[in-house]
């Protein structure tokens, strides 16, 4: 029996120095007990600093370990004698506060409690990573809004510039039999001004690349045409551009 007790007892310690998470455990005043290689590698203390000398308070910022003992005797998370908790805050020997996750319990003997237990494992690299994700699933949505508008634009100018040749040569041609000076010819002349406006925003909507805005009214934004399109004088995407007025 003795030697089954033995190995038993050599099998739980290799298993707790092995855990790649911390594994804390204290006396009912506080006092450190146990302190695998996980706490040491994620704490910055070594065993031999802490077993029998210091208070587990030491890891947690001030009155924070007596809150979790209170949240362990309370039956309001998960039980009486237990405590789980999805990100907590440890303190390190280097004086930085990190993320963990807890999970924690009271030793009980003869319903007395003697001892309590926690495993925390390090969330920094899991934070880190899902940041990471985060920014990359922004940077894709990004990459797939700037594709939409891009061939939006290139559709747009297409269709909008077959209209607007048709009112440019429709303009042009009234222009010719109306009498020069006349209000008509001064209308006309207004409306050709104008297409040839709308043909160079037709143009520059033709040539967008990319996704800018500017601000609009109040907290709007839209497209910035101008940052949006491509330099030079050929349109990037397929479009139709509207004849100039050749007078």
């Amino acid at each position: 029996m003795e030697r089954e007790l033995r190995k038993t007892k050599d099998f739980l310690e290799s298993v707790i120095e092995s855990s790649a998470d911390a594994v804390v455990a204290a006396d009912i005043k506080g006092t450190i007990l146990l302190f695998n290689s996980g706490a040491e590698r994620i704490t910055g203390y070594t065993r031999a600093e802490v077993v029998g000398k210091k208070s587990a308070e030491i890891l947690y910022p001030t009155g924070v370990a007596r809150e979790l003992m209170r949240r362990m005797r309370s039956a309001e998370h998960g039980g009486v004698g237990r405590y789980h908790s999805a990100r907590e805050e440890l303190s390190i020997r280097s004086g930085e506060t990190i993320p963990i996750s807890l999970s924690a319990a009271l030793i009980y003997d003869h319903g007395r409690e003697v001892a309590s237990v926690g495993i925390f494992s390090d969330l920094r690299d899991r934070i880190r990573m899902e940041g990471e994700l985060q920014h990359a699933q922004m940077k894709l949505e990004l990459s797939e809004r700037q594709s939409a508008i891009v061939e939006l634009a290139g559709a747009a100018a297409h269709e909008l510039s077959q209209p607007l040749t048709s009112i440019l040569g429709s303009t042009e041609l009234a222009q010719r039999k109306v009498p020069e000076g006349s209000p008509a010819a001064v209308q006309l002349a207004r409306i050709l001004t104008e297409c040839e406006r709308m043909a160079a925003i037709v143009k520059n909507i033709g040539r967008i690349t990319r996704y800018e805005t500017k601000p609009y009214v109040g907290m709007t934004q839209i497209v910035d045409l101008s940052a949006s399109s491509a330099s030079g004088s050929q349109p990037v995407l397929p479009a139709t551009d509207p004849p100039r007025n050749a007078r």
